[in-house]
């Protein structure tokens, strides 16, 4: 089977290829630098040179190709222009999409997140529950509009599975989103732990339920993958019982880490630094909603990663790569 995977360098789409590499099938990558991806993925992918956002780059890499993982995106993040994310993530899906269908691929396997559905706060997240209205976030609208424009193109023809996962966390080419917690709480960077908390999901089960949705998900189908939900605190202590690094630091009042970010917000926009806490990732985690993931284990035999292993494999390998201090 030819199959071609966008965002082949980043958490998702990497593990993707690895995994399907070691399974003996054809793959491709549509990567913006070969050079930089060779070293990053198996030495059986082709890398072929294209760019999301590029619609040009995109037909020589989906001639005779089977099926797609379009996994490509532009994480919730802090980044001082937000029409980066309406660029990547909706326009770069309605550009690869767009190409896979001139190309009569047979499917396409869309990465979307548990962000585009509606819950109250700490409520519950279902895949009937699609948010008609807009999100507080650039990332969110981005993401909204994305399904909105990938679902236009599947009524038109295209067979299309959507993978809604959670928060991703595991060992990555990138470290950006919850690895980038790890990273900072390990190396002390973190003096307070933000409010809230958020559901999960360790990369290896995602990357199950990916090719589970490849092979038997349903067309226009959408499957939330998720190990659990988790309070910011309790994920630190886990982190740093698997460290051994002694006591996290303590949580902040809700009232500082929104100060904070409105604050630095704008200001970060002007100076060159990086706010402790983005407004997005700080919405997001003070919705602390909870992902219902029965329709991906009853569907496509998903099974939750247990917090304890997947958090020790993570340190693993954040240490392997001498990102994090050694026990």
């Amino acid at each position: 089977m030819n199959v071609l995977i966008t965002g082949a360098t980043g958490l998702i789409g990497n593990a993707i290829a690895h995994r399907l590499a070691k399974g003996g099938n054809t793959v491709r990558a549509l990567v913006r630098d070969p050079n930089r991806a060779a070293a990053l993925l198996p030495a059986s992918v082709r890398c072929f040179q294209g760019d999301v956002t590029v619609p040009a780059s995109l037909p020589a890499a989906m001639q005779d190709v089977d099926l797609v993982f379009h996994a490509a995106g532009m994480p919730e993040q802090w980044h001082r222009d937000d029409s980066i994310f309406d660029r990547v993530n909706r326009q770069g899906s309605i550009n690869v999409l767009s190409a896979a269908h001139a190309a009569k691929v047979r499917r396409v396997v869309y990465t979307s997140t548990m962000d585009v559905f509606a819950a109250p706060r700490g409520g519950e997240v279902i895949e009937a529950n699609l948010d008609p209205h807009p999100k507080p976030t650039a990332y969110e609208r981005s993401k909204q509009d994305a399904e909105r424009a990938v679902e236009a193109i599947r009524q038109q023809g295209l067979d299309v599975v959507y993978v809604n996962p959670s928060a991703v966390y595991g060992p990555s080419p990138v470290h950006v989103g919850l690895n980038s917690f790890f990273i900072q709480l390990l190396n002390k960077k973190a003096p307070l732990l933000p409010p809230g908390g958020m559901s999960v999901v360790y990369v290896d089960g995602l990357t199950d339920a990916q090719l589970a949705a490849a092979e038997r998900g349903v067309n226009g189908e959408r499957y939330l993958v998720s190990d659990q939900y988790i309070h910011n605190a309790d994920l630190a202590l886990a982190i740093h019982r698997a460290a051994g690094a002694g006591k996290p630091p303590p949580s902040a009042p809700v009232f500082l880490m929104e100060a904070l970010a409105r604050v630095s917000a704008p200001l970060a926009r002007v100076f060159p630094f990086t706010p402790l806490v983005a407004p997005g990732q700080l919405s997001f985690m003070r919705w602390e909603a909870h992902v219902n993931s029965a329709k991906a284990q009853r569907e496509l035999a998903f099974r939750p990663t247990p917090l304890e292993e997947g958090v020790a494999q993570t340190v693993a390998f954040l240490r392997a790569q001498k990102l994090v201090p050694q026990a």
